[in-house]
């Protein structure tokens, strides 16, 4: 494994040095640019954006804008409020994680009840349920009750997750107490 990462190391550096010492204009530059470019990701390196916004994190967080109630079954539960969004893989007004790059990925969410309620939650991807939630806050009487749940899952470019009630059990959750967060690892 080493010595073939040196001896391709070694490759790209001397047809560095050899380009070095040719004269060329702009259009060479630009093109000699590319052929590395090429040959780099041809190796497996990966493209970075030079803009500030990617750099390869993919990690977002979000809370609910306002406080949830009797959302119908199956309803996709929508954390509105992003505060974080490194990579933009989430949508703040669908409440859906598209996967930007193939990985394995952890997902928490906690919903916090008030006293009498309860809210069922579960992740899904592309519809498949994954895991679930539920926060109970009838136990207490009282009190407020929360719940919180983390799921690894290993997604393909493009495939999605979000959090929906589970059934009929949609019944409150608290604004900017319940959230959803993830990141790739």
């Amino acid at each position: 494994m080493v010595p073939m990462l040196m001896l391709r190391v070694t490759l790209v550096l001397m047809v560095i040095l050899t380009e070095l010492y040719a004269k060329e204009n702009t259009h060479d530059f630009i093109s000699k640019y590319n052929k590395y470019n090429t040959v780099c990701r041809g190796m497996g390196y990966e493209k970075k954006s030079c803009k500030g916004k990617y750099h390869g994190v993919i990690a977002f967080h979000a809370r609910t804008s306002t406080a949830l109630q009797n959302l119908g079954s199956y309803a996709v539960v929508v954390f509105g409020k992003v505060t974080l969004n490194s990579g933009s893989a989430y949508n703040g007004n669908t409440g859906i994680f598209t996967a930007p790059t193939d990985g394995i990925y952890s997902f928490t969410w906690t919903i916090l009840t008030s006293p009498g309620s309860n809210f069922f939650t579960e992740i899904v991807m592309n519809g498949n349920i994954v895991g679930y939630d539920y926060a109970n806050g009838k136990s207490g009487g009282s009190h407020h009750e929360s719940s919180s749940t983390t799921a690894v899952i290993r997604m393909k470019k493009k495939e999605r997750v979000w959090i929906r009630t589970h059934g009929k059990e949609g019944r409150y959750a608290y604004a900017a107490w319940s959230s959803f967060s993830g990141f790739r690892l």
